[in-house]
Order: C-alpha cells, then sequence, then structure tokens
C-alpha cells in the first residue's frame, strides 16, 4: 500500500509531468487544510525529536509525555498562526513545546 506520503507528492500534472513537493511544503498544504492524516504524518515525523529535547528540559518522562502531547495539540489548534516563511515547521514545534515548558514551570 502506498502512503500518504508517496500518493500525495507524485501527482501528476495536467499537462502530464509529475511534480514532488518538498516534505515540509507537503505538510504545509495538508496541514493548512486540517488534514488529519497529515497531522498523523506530522507527530510521527518529529515527535521522537520534539520528546528528546523536552525531557532534556523537564527530566521528568511523565511531564515530558504530557508536554508533549500538549505540543502537539498546540500545534494543531494554532496551525493557521504558522508563517513557513520565518520558520520551519519542526522550529516552530520546538517553539511551542518551550513555551509549554516555561508555562509548566510558573
Amino acid at each position: 500500500m502506498q502512503s500518504l506520503y508517496q500518493r500525495v507528492t507524485h501527482q501528476e500534472l495536467s499537462i502530464g509531468h509529475e511534480v514532488d513537493l518538498s516534505d515540509d511544503n507537503f505538510l504545509f498544504t495538508t496541514l493548512e487544510a486540517y488534514d488529519g492524516a497529515a497531522f498523523k504524518a506530522l507527530y510521527q515525523r518529529y515527535s521522537a525529536a520534539v520528546y528528546g529535547n523536552i525531557i532534556r528540559y523537564v527530566g521528568n518522562e511523565e511531564k515530558a509525555k504530557l508536554i508533549l502531547e500538549q505540543t502537539f495539540c498546540e500545534a494543531w489548534r494554532s496551525f493557521p498562526e504558522f508563517d513557513q516563511t520565518k520558520s520551519r515547521i519542526f522550529t516552530w514545534i520546538n517553539r511551542l513545546a518551550l513555551q509549554i515548558i516555561k508555562q509548566s514551570a510558573s
């Protein structure tokens, strides 16, 4: 079975040429439409790295898991505010995580 990424990124243009979108462009375009499968792909792609950053800050696995969940919920809710001209998706998600870490510490 073809993955969602493969199905969406290799599309035939009306003139018969194939177009290959970059990973971030694919995620941005599909997340902009609040596509649940795209959000799942985003989580699968970045959650381990974001979790690693969170655990370094908080030092507690349970708290880190909670912050990771809150981070991706916030990313889903606030995606319309994401500006791909200012940062990459991964950088933006990490900033959300840091904001949540700071809020939970106060």
